[in-house]
């Protein structure tokens, strides 16, 4: 018996020393272990305190149990300054973390602002007044607050004084009874009454209930914030309590009572009128910056001391981070149990003025690191966490480093890497093998989603036959356009940009409207032979001001309209709308999936430029090159290397200026320019460089159409116009070849039969423009497509308009050729009329015969 109580005892004081959950219990100030999935409350599980989940999130599984997603944009979980734990001399604060990405700068996992303040009396000793003490507003509403006010008793009636109103009032209720107690409400015309965080009575309007019960204790003091509103007459509060052995009678005005604190936050919170927040230090941090190292910084005796780690923690997977604070050692910080870090200090944590402890963001705004320009540095941004957070504990005293790698080995994830990389959306795997464009919501991370206030059809994809190739319109890129490759590359473009932008806050583009609010798409034309797409923008920057706003209130805007073909091809006319040409009108831009870098996505050989004559040269960015290097002379054809089958190409006009683009890289991370500010991105800034694939990202190659040679200017209209020929194709410079001629030096049409009009070849539609001279009544169409080796015939389409809504059959050469793959039309419906549209896939360098008969319907 001796030896089994010998060795229980044993057990015990093994357990005791190496159960680090049994020996931190005791020295816990806070614990959030976020299982409870109590909607938008996180019940804190050592002080029993119910923290406010403010923001989009989610409930997940965590490194033990449950764990909050974070949106990396407005998740934050909250604890009121007033609840926050007194940490001075010494303490330790721990969390499981996965990121999704890092931070585009300092983000606080555990995180408290504040101003030095002398401390009066002792911790946690308050000199308590009677009544409760709020706010009063002008609205019934709870906006417009007018002034603050005591409420003493429960008992009102405001009948013909007030009209239109709201109050809330706060401070602490005294427990009558252990055991539940149920509160009642008389009220016109509505009140809330919350009890330890907790909704006690929801009234809030006429037909909402009035009664509610809470566990409560006897002589203890419960906070509690009750808010009322009277939108006419009358007006009248009752509040009753009752519990078992004892009826409803009106709350006695001596269990209600309020401390400093709660004047002090009534003024500051509900009576402060909007306006910038000021900017605070640290009291104390523990988080991780914007290349993913985890940090310390605390307020020592009035001065901030950061310790930051040399090693970041892993993307996707889970992480334990600890810091530790002692008076006398200073700082300590670890990562999965070993010591990344110390900081010798000695002193106090400077006390806090009344500022909320927030898990999940910083309370400092910043700009995102390694920002280019002057206007995104000097931007500031609420830096929120994106990704999983747990268990979360503040200790009242610093762990040794045994006790923390003792906490760490505690947590078996069941799951080490819990996250995968985001994807950019470009729709189904699966799609019917057909041409053609559809409106759809091209989804991307839930987190992001979230944000947008959308339906279900605001992208627009186009489907090509049998390629895999796609082209999409979608809010992730503020609808540039973008050609996919058949194993997903992406291939992007810039819009129209202000070169010297008079707004003075940076580029002005629309890489720079984040939420869309100008740039919008919308097809204008959706049938077998083609689609036409519009994509509307303002010139913006960053803050969504509009370039060169002239006296007339308009700014700089632009249209693009791309006629898109069967055989992945398409024109882009651009169209700006301006005084004044000082613009750039194209760049090429690889967009780059995270957790991929740009050598991922595109061959060291990145570019190829070739002329009229087949003369081409492939540009190398293994060495670093210079902007504007040679090429062939008269380069009109451009190709970009990406690794897929199907690459990307841009054929401009004879005479177009083509440079490569040269600056911006940063050679410890890659053999191109890497930024991440767009696409998807919705922090304001206009170019942050990276070298980190956690969000999606860009490489820029090449320009073009930069100066004025290729572009019409139309003064009556006031309107600059560019045009280029772009798509997807698995054929070098050569192969290309005919189909630049086509577009460039189309083969003549000549007319043989009467009844139509020639309107010759319109290179923005790469179409042939003929017209019925009998609208609606179209007769046999004959003509000649006089094609040579200069002037090939490459797929072409054929616009005849007022042919009305016939169909039509078609010969060439004297042969008929059935609808299909190679014979394709649809009709464009305009208030004038319709017309047909016709594609034919068909290439020749010798003349050909083209015979179009209407088929009636």
């Amino acid at each position: 018996m001796r030896r089994i109580i010998c060795l229980a005892v044993f057990m015990l004081a093994w357990t005791l020393c190496c159960n680090p959950m049994v020996a931190a219990d005791e020295d816990l100030l806070a614990w959030w272990k976020f299982d409870e999935e109590k909607g938008n409350i996180a019940r804190e599980s050592v002080g029993k305190i119910s923290d406010a989940i403010k923001g989009n999130f989610k409930y997940v599984p965590g490194a033990s149990g449950k764990c909050l997603r974070f949106d990396g944009y407005t998740t934050r979980v909250v604890r009121e300054a007033e609840q926050v734990p007194r940490l001075v001399e010494a303490f330790t604060v721990e969390a499981w973390i996965a990121p999704q990405t890092y931070s585009w700068n300092w983000t606080g996992i555990v995180d408290q602002a504040g101003e030095e303040v002398i401390e009066k009396v002792k911790a946690g000793a308050m000199v308590m007044k009677p009544g409760l003490f709020g706010a009063r507003y002008t609205e019934a509403n709870l906006e417009n607050p007018e002034r603050t006010e005591e409420l003493n008793v429960v008992d009102q009636d405001w009948t013909g004084t007030w009209r239109d109103w709201s109050a809330r009032w706060r401070g602490y209720v005294e427990g009558p009874f252990t055991g539940d107690v149920t509160f009642t409400a008389e009220a016109d015309n509505g009140l809330k009454l919350e009890i330890n965080k907790q909704v006690v009575i929801d009234g809030w309007g006429r037909d909402k209930g009035r009664s509610g019960k809470i566990l409560m204790e006897k002589g203890k003091k419960y906070p509690i914030v009750l808010s009322y509103f009277q939108d006419g007459d009358p007006s009248f509060l009752k509040l009753y309590w009752s519990w078992p052995g004892q009826a409803k009678t009106l709350v006695a005005s001596s269990a209600f009572s309020h401390s400093d604190r709660d004047v002090e936050h009534v003024r500051r919170k509900y009576m402060e009128r909007p306006g910038p927040p000021a900017e605070r230090d640290q009291r104390l941090s523990l988080g991780i910056d914007g290349q993913g190292h985890i940090g310390m910084k605390v307020m020592v005796n009035g001065e901030l001391k950061e310790c930051i780690s040399e090693a970041a923690v892993p993307l996707l997977k889970w992480s334990h981070i600890a810091g530790t604070f002692d008076k006398d050692k200073g700082i300590g910080l670890y990562i999965d149990g070993k010591q990344v870090g110390s900081l010798a200090v000695k002193g106090v944590v400077t006390p806090a003025k009344g500022y909320d402890l927030l898990i999940g963001k910083g309370s400092k705004k910043m700009s995102p690191v390694k920002s280019e320009r002057g206007p995104s540095g000097s931007i500031l941004s609420n830096m929120i966490f994106d990704g999983l957070i747990d268990e979360v504990k503040i200790y009242n005293r610093a762990l040794s480093a045994v006790e923390v790698s003792r906490s760490y080995a505690a947590v078996k994830p069941k799951q080490r890497q819990p996250l995968s990389w985001r994807v950019m959306p470009s729709g189904p795997k699966d799609l019917p093998a057909r041409f053609g464009a559809a409106y759809c919501r091209l989804r991307y991370a839930e987190e992001w989603e979230q944000l947008w206030r959308v339906g279900p059809h605001p992208d627009i994809l186009v489907r090509f036959d049998g390629t895999g190739v796609r082209m999409l319109f979608w809010r992730g890129t503020a609808y540039g356009a973008v050609w996919v490759a058949e194993n997903g590359k992406w291939m992007g473009d810039q819009s129209v940009e202000a070169s010297g932008n008079s707004t003075g806050m940076g580029c002005a583009e629309h890489m720079s409207d984040k939420q869309c609010r100008y740039s919008r798409v919308r097809l204008i034309e959706n049938h077998s032979a083609r689609a036409v797409v519009h994509w509307r923008y303002a010139i913006s920057d960053i803050v969504y001001g509009i370039s060169r706003i002239e006296k007339d209130g308009w700014g700089e805007w632009a249209d693009e309209y791309y006629y898109i073909y069967p055989d992945a091809v398409s024109t882009r006319k651009q169209i700006l709308h301006s005084g004044t040409l000082n613009h750039e009108w194209q760049e090429t831009i690889v967009l780059h999936q995270p957790g991929t870098r740009p050598e991922d996505n595109i061959e060291i050989e990145a570019l190829t430029w070739g002329n009229m004559d087949g003369e081409s040269r492939t540009y190398s960015w293994e060495t670093r090159h210079e902007r504007g290097s040679g090429g062939p002379k008269g380069a009109t054809i451009q190709i970009v290397n990406l690794k897929s089958k199907y690459k990307p190409f841009i054929i401009y006009e004879p005479g177009s200026k083509m440079k490569l683009f040269g600056c911006c890289v940063e050679e410890q991370w890659s053999n191109f320019p890497w930024w991440n500010h767009w696409p998807v991105s919705q922090i304001a800034n206009d170019g942050r460089r990276t070298g980190v694939p956690d969000r999606p990202g860009h490489s820029s190659l090449a320009q073009a159409i930069e100066d004025s040679k290729g572009i019409k200017h139309d003064k009556e209209k006031g309107t600059y116009t560019a045009v280029s020929l772009t798509g997807m194709s698995d054929k070098g410079v050569r192969g290309l070849l005919p189909l630049a001629r086509s577009w460039n030096y189309p083969a003549k049409l000549n007319l043989i039969d009467e009844g139509f009009k020639s309107e010759g070849y319109d290179r923005y539609q790469r179409a042939y423009v003929l017209a019925c001279e009998d609208k609606g009544n179209p007769s046999a169409l004959e003509f000649e497509l006089a094609a040579s080796d200069k002037s090939p015939v490459v797929n072409p389409a054929f616009v005849v308009t007022g042919w009305g809504e016939s169909g039509a059959k078609l010969k060439i050469n004297g042969k008929p050729v059935r609808r299909g793959r190679d014979f394709r039309l649809g009709h464009r419906h305009r208030l004038e009329g319709s017309d047909l549209v016709v594609w034919i896939k068909k290439e020749s360098t010798k003349s050909i015969i083209v015979s179009l008969f209407p088929a009636r319907r």
